[in-house]
């Protein structure tokens, strides 16, 4: 019989290549949804988030080992579905942006030549850091059947990423199309300005959304990228060391380019992964078993497993064992970087030196040959991955690759408070975005905390239109209060100067409460400060029924008229009948109608400057203590006052450790700390005596639910209490062991940044600001 071959096939027709007519068409996404969603292929969708980073260069060998745990977790809750692209974007310093958002602008009011001051000094600072502003993205890509499934996936999926990196302490944020669209403009149109991105106003026009960030002109090279700004290169990790290092990342990105580094992390479902290990050690063992039987015909029976083999057995045994019973997955993943440069000679150099970093960690990274067009797709935070080189790697390999470094603080609307002492960047931070503004500064003496704080204060008198006012028991604050223009009130037993102890503006407390009764506790606090431990409980009750006399009729009358007095409370005890009230009067004679009975009678000077110095340096060491809650008392009517007119108020008070010898005395002070923050104002205590407020409950709470505090230079003691207190690890405590002056570590909000504040001494404003002997200007 015979045999016919079967009649050939038609050749398949061979279809044409599309070669694109306009950058817009190199552009790999299909549709972009209002939501922003963007559609890459026919059934593949991504979305994008960013996130802060958080401390972990300056975290301790035990805290980068959670953080790094953390991350796993992060990587382990991936969909097997899914697709996650790790993007950390560099962009180099923009002056003229940075000129137009932190620079101080001139107002004419006698005071542009210390804002020229401080222009250079930021300016000095900027150019002192590496130049780089990094941020970092997570693009999640998944394949749905449309785009209802792909919305209801991203919803699921960006609440777990949302819960796992909050766990971080790292924000996450996701992206509207404005924003995805300037990641982009920022690589294709580096220099140029983009406005705020309408999708439907485009759609309107008839324009595609690629106008608003497509390159004027794109040229795909052998092993470059030309573009109408210059040149870029795409690598990629051919090869990862056996023991990867979680510096490899950072190291890369150090490099002070535009540079953009991409991971893209595929999880392999569980099914998957047990064939996949199943297979391999099946093909390892057959590969024994050969070399095994080549070695039996040689009659060679006592050789031992080359060294190979039993590596590749040994690692398939550690994954089984890993994915099985320690909770690790397998991890398929792809490594690009992109970096530009203005020539190609200077292009050859920088591939030079990552080739040569990435050796330094063990690792290869290779040029794409004639793929630099599918390694820009790969790289971008489009979502793609079209580079076809993927590494296996277990959760915890995975993760030491960490996009983690150092968290950064440039907020818009801040005030710059140094230069960060690990990455070099400037330090621009805005208490006004924090839950509980209210600071506090810590350091030894000469550390540098009034200098600190003065800096602080030039920076708000210069940029805003706030008031302030300060408690200044040593008088280190004169100098730069005349030099402002501001008020300086000498209160002192001897002076003609006198403040009302029982002013009382409308709005005293927080509606629902009793102002009488926050009176009282603020009285209190004063006989407690002139009787101490004597003060007993009749003593507070007849206290408490005097004032309430006093009170009733001033508040029923709407607050209008004179507010009582001391001498109207004199008056008030000599009424009552109780040998208590004799007593109480008598304690209080030399602070009311005795020598030192400054705060005893109406308020004679004028507080309305919006630089107001209390300069209590003469009240004496008896007067000391009242006097400042006195004038604690008056600076928050003051407050009340500006909230009333919609005015935001900053309060510094110097050596306010003093307010904690007592109980009254710091349940006043917590009051107002708390109450100043919700009318538009914020505290900030300054003391060296960290060990008294320690010792105090209150003061430690104070302590641990404050939001800003700069510590300076610590003694050991006072490290070790404040490391315990607020959970700083050693690293972190390190910047604060003999720290140069003015320098130290910055807690904003949950981070920790160690900086560096080195205020330059050929300045008018140093001059103004320096307490050192010598040094200071009269």
């Amino acid at each position: 019989m015979l045999k016919h071959k079967n009649p050939a096939k038609p050749a398949r027709p061979v279809r044409p290549v599309r070669l694109p007519r306009s950058t817009q068409q190199l552009i790999p996404v299909r549709r972009v949804f209002p939501d922003a969603i963007w559609q890459l292929g026919a059934r593949e969708y991504s979305k994008t988030w960013s996130f802060s980073d958080i401390n972990y260069a300056v975290a301790s060998i035990d805290d980068q080992t959670t953080i790094l745990d953390g991350w796993g977790r992060v990587l382990n809750g991936l969909a097997a579905d899914s697709r996650l692209k790790i993007t950390l974007a560099n962009r180099l310093f923009d002056k003229d942006s940075f000129a137009g958002t932190v620079f101080l602008k001139k107002k004419d009011d006698g005071l542009d030549k210390y804002r020229a001051e401080i222009n250079r000094i930021l300016m000095d600072i900027a150019k002192g850091s590496n130049g780089i502003v990094q941020e970092k993205f997570l693009t999640l890509t998944t394949s749905r059947k449309n785009i209802e499934e792909a919305r209801a996936f991203f919803a699921r999926a960006g609440k777990g990423l949302s819960i796992g990196m909050q766990r971080l302490s790292s924000a996450l944020h996701e992206l509207d199309n404005t924003e995805r669209f300037r990641i982009l403009h920022e690589f294709f149109r580096t220099g140029h300005r983009m406005t705020r991105a309408d999708t439907d106003e485009l759609m309107r026009r008839g324009q595609h959304f690629a106008d608003i960030f497509a390159p004027l002109a794109l040229r795909y090279h052998k092993d470059y990228i030309e573009t109408d700004n210059g040149f870029a290169r795409v690598l990629f990790v051919e090869e990862y060391a056996s023991r990867l290092s979680d510096e490899l990342v950072q190291g890369l990105m150090a490099l002070p380019r535009q540079m953009v580094l991409s991971i893209d992390i595929e999880p392999v479902n569980t099914q998957e992964t047990g064939k996949m290990l199943q297979n391999l050690a099946m093909r390892v063992e057959s590969d024994v078993t050969r070399w095994q039987g080549r070695q039996n015909k040689r009659n060679n029976f006592s050789a031992e497993i080359p060294y190979e083999l039993r590596q590749m057995r040994e690692m398939v045994n550690e994954y089984m064992e890993d994915t099985t019973r320690n909770d690790q997955r397998i991890m398929l993943t792809t490594t690009t970087i992109l970096h530009m440069a203005d020539t190609l000679e200077q292009l050859n150099a920088d591939t030079e030196t990552l080739q040569s970093t990435a050796g330094g960690f063990g690792c290869d990274l290779s040029i794409l040959k004639f793929q630099q067009d599918i390694g820009l797709d790969t790289v971008l935070p489009y979502g793609l991955r079209r580079v076809v080189q993927q590494r296996t790697l277990l959760t915890k390999s995975a993760s030491i690759l960490t996009p983690f470094s150092v968290q950064e603080v440039q907020q818009s609307g801040g005030i710059c408070y140094g230069s960060n002492a690990v990455s070099g960047n400037m330090i621009i931070a805005n208490r006004a975005l924090l839950a509980n503004g209210n600071g506090i500064r810590l350091g030894i003496s000469g550390a540098g905390k009034s200098m600190s704080a003065k800096q602080e204060i030039v920076q708000i008198l210069l940029s805003t239109d706030d008031d302030v006012l300060i408690l200044d028991p040593e008088g280190e604050f004169t100098p730069m209060v005349g030099a402002f223009g501001g008020a300086m009130i000498d209160v002192s037993a001897s002076s003609a100067v006198r403040i009302n102890a029982l002013d009382m503006e409308r709005g005293y407390v927080d509606e629902g409460k009793d102002p009488i009764a926050d009176k009282t506790e603020f009285v209190l606090s004063l006989f407690e400060q002139i009787m101490g431990k004597d003060l007993n409980a009749r003593h507070r009750s007849i206290i408490g029924r005097c004032i309430q006399n006093m009170y009733e009729p001033y508040i029923k009358n709407g607050y209008q008229g004179a507010p009582p007095t001391l001498t109207d409370l004199q008056r008030e005890l000599k009424r009552q009948e109780e040998d208590e009230a004799r007593d109480l009067m008598l304690s209080a004679e030399l602070f009311i109608s005795g020598s030192l009975g400054v705060f005893s009678k109406h308020t004679n000077v004028d507080q309305h400057n919006r630089l107001t110095s209390y300069n209590i340096l003469d009240l004496g060491e008896q007067l000391m203590p009242l006097g400042m809650l006195v004038i604690l008392e008056s600076v928050y009517n003051r407050v009340l006052r500006n909230w009333r007119a919609g005015k935001r108020t900053w309060v510094f008070v110097d050596e306010f450790s003093i307010f904690f010898r007592f109980d009254y005395s710091s349940q006043f002070f917590l009051r107002m700390w708390k109450q100043v923050r919700k009318r538009a104002g914020y505290m900030t205590g300054i003391t060296q005596n960290i060990g008294e407020m320690l010792l105090n409950e209150q003061a430690r709470w104070m302590l641990a639910n404050s939001e800003f505090i700069i510590m300076l230079s610590q003694s050991a003691s006072d490290r070790a209490a404040l490391a315990e207190l607020l959970h700083i690890s050693d690293t972190q405590l390190s910047y604060v062991d003999n720290a140069k002056r003015g320098c130290g570590l910055m807690k904003f909000g949950g981070a920790f940044i160690p900086f560096n504040n080195d205020f330059p001494k050929n300045t008018e404003l140093y001059s103004l600001m320096t307490t050192k002997p010598g040094e200071w200007r009269q």
